[in-house]
């Protein structure tokens, strides 16, 4: 059964159905975390990014390193950790921080080792029970792990504005008073658009949370998702595969934004426009993730060269570098994308294909004027999600397009999991 009329956020004179009232919490302006970081960080260097403080990448880093013969141990196995002052853009965030290093099962099914970012806010608890818990997964649209949001809220300015754009909402969450824990969900080798080795990534990060006793999360702490374009794509693969995977951690709740519900669709829109070099890094990625498709030889001598130069970008890198190049100009022949072994491809990057069906409940809040990942698929998902019987609320606003929304739409995605850390029930459009 499809989802009934969304709920849409924006000015009455454009409204599609009933007029919504003002957000039960608004963000406190000037005070906010997300507006006081941006300001900050314009005016300060931040000590991050000092002079000799810039702390190595990842792939030069030995903190990161797969231990051997973790076969054996658990998933969500605390195997090292350390702290650090963990910023949002260079500005600190109001946190003790951590990051720590857990065994999971990556996309190919072997057992690796992940890195996962936990901040405990400074100021105690003082919503009712225990402190909650975030899993908050950034878009980490990249083969390179220099792009992971570890090295972001380490290395703030240092690691790049687009690489820590996210941060600040992060600082707004802890400011809420939620722990929360930020995994490289896509592993040292840089899995991107690995449905299997991200979901189970953030699962065993919120597992190794609970499991590392300086952070003093609570057995009964409420666990919820979040995440935002690719980020959204981490957070839906990792409820759909927690009923299996998982069964010990119950979720109280997930939001899901700026959905990228189909893989191949949303590629369509980045292709012969200014994103159009994120072709270089999708292809990159399926063809890491997916290596039996061999999606190479689908893209001519030109298409195959530019990915062979983008084996460690982030998805940005690669947009500056091929901007409006098309799937027709790197295609091997016009329709590559009619190709069956093409479509499966991008099927098994894709979470309309995805198996599984969530227990907790889901919200998915969206632009209507998202211009990269098509709202249509995301109402596919929504309704995929209400004929399984999942608990589905979707929130539809003008307030920005794809880029901005993440900001603009952070306050209605945490207001609804402050709502599930409550207790209170959750709304359903199905």
């Amino acid at each position: 059964m499809p989802p009934r009329q969304a709920q849409v956020l924006t000015d009455p004179s454009r409204t599609r159905s009933r007029k919504v009232p003002a957000p039960r919490r608004r963000w406190p302006g000037p005070r906010t975390a997300v507006i006081a970081t941006l300001a900050l960080a314009a005016l300060a260097p931040g000590a991050a990014s000092a002079a000799g403080l810039v702390p190595p990448p990842p792939a030069q880093d030995p903190f990161y390193a797969v231990p051997a013969n973790i076969g054996g141990l658990a998933n969500g196995t605390v195997l090292d950790s350390r702290p650090i002052v963990a910023t949002a853009l260079s500005v600190p965030i109001a946190a003790h921080a951590w990051q720590v290093k857990y065994k999971t099962i990556d996309q190919r099914d072997q057992p690796s080792a992940f890195v996962t970012t936990i901040l405990v806010p400074y100021a105690p608890w003082h919503g009712g029970g225990a402190r909650p818990v975030l899993s908050y997964q950034t878009a980490e649209d990249a083969v390179g792990s220099q792009c992971a949001p570890s090295y972001a809220l380490r290395a703030g300015l240092a690691a790049g504005v687009a690489n820590g754009a996210e941060t600040p909402i992060i600082a707004e969450a802890v400011a809420r008073g939620f722990t929360v824990a930020v995994p490289d969900y896509e592993g040292p080798r840089s899995d991107f658009l690995g449905a299997h080795g991200a979901a189970h990534g953030v699962l065993d990060g919120i597992r190794a949370a609970r499991n590392f006793a300086p952070a003093g999360i609570s057995a009964g702490a409420p666990i919820g998702l979040m995440g935002y374009s690719g980020g959204s794509m981490a957070t839906d693969w990792a409820i759909q595969a927690q009923p299996t995977y998982a069964p010990d951690l119950t979720l109280a709740g997930a939001a899901s934004g700026g959905t990228v519900a189909d893989t191949k669709t949303t590629m369509l829109h980045f292709s012969g426009k200014v994103y159009g070099g994120a072709l270089a890094v999708i292809f990159a990625g399926l063809d890491r993730s997916y290596p039996r498709n061999d999606v190479l030889r689908y893209l001519n001598a030109t298409g195959q060269r530019a990915v062979a130069a983008s084996q460690s970008a982030c998805l940005l890198d690669a947009v500056a570098r091929y901007p409006f190049v098309s799937v027709q100009r790197w295609g091997a022949h016009p329709d590559i994308l009619a190709d069956p072994g093409l479509t499966a491809a991008f099927a098994e990057a894709s979470l309309l294909d995805s198996p599984g069906t969530p227990t907790t409940p889901v919200l998915f809040y969206h632009s209507l004027l998202d211009e990269l990942a098509p709202i249509g698929a995301m109402r596919q998902l929504a309704a995929r999600y209400c004929a399984k019987g999942v608990t589905v609320h979707t929130v539809e606003s003008f307030a920005g397009e794809h880029a901005g929304y993440a900001v603009t739409g952070a306050p209605t995605a945490l207001d609804y999991l402050a709502d599930r850390f409550a207790g209170k029930p959750a709304p359903n459009d199905c």
